[in-house]
């Protein structure tokens, strides 16, 4: 393959840490860790994506979320912060804190 001497547009893409890939997750895991770093903020790692968008951009069902999440915040590659809209009581979509691994 020949690369040309063009330039990626800015905003094109993303980079995630090398040493994700020592964390050994599952494919799951790993693409709902690069949506969450895709999503967040770059000076704070924090996005605060819903379930089923997080869902429906990673092409799983919300169960499975569920468990990528859990898997994410256990192995400390992620912090999750629970909201709540304080007038009616009902949630609101989680904070996601990237935590910094490199």
């Amino acid at each position: 393959m020949i690369h040309s001497n063009k330039k990626f547009p800015s905003g094109n893409f993303f980079i995630v840490p090398n040493c994700i890939y020592e964390e050994k997750l599952k494919a799951r895991d790993f693409a709902v860790y690069c949506y969450l770093f895709y999503r967040s903020d770059m000076k704070t790692f924090k996005c605060y994506p819903s379930r089923s968008t997080i869902a429906k951009n990673c092409r799983m069902t919300e169960p499975t979320v569920d468990e990528a999440l859990r898997v994410l915040e256990d192995n400390g590659l992620i912090s999750v912060t629970h909201r709540f809209d304080y007038n009616t009581g009902n949630r609101l979509s989680n904070i996601y804190t990237i935590n910094k691994i490199w």
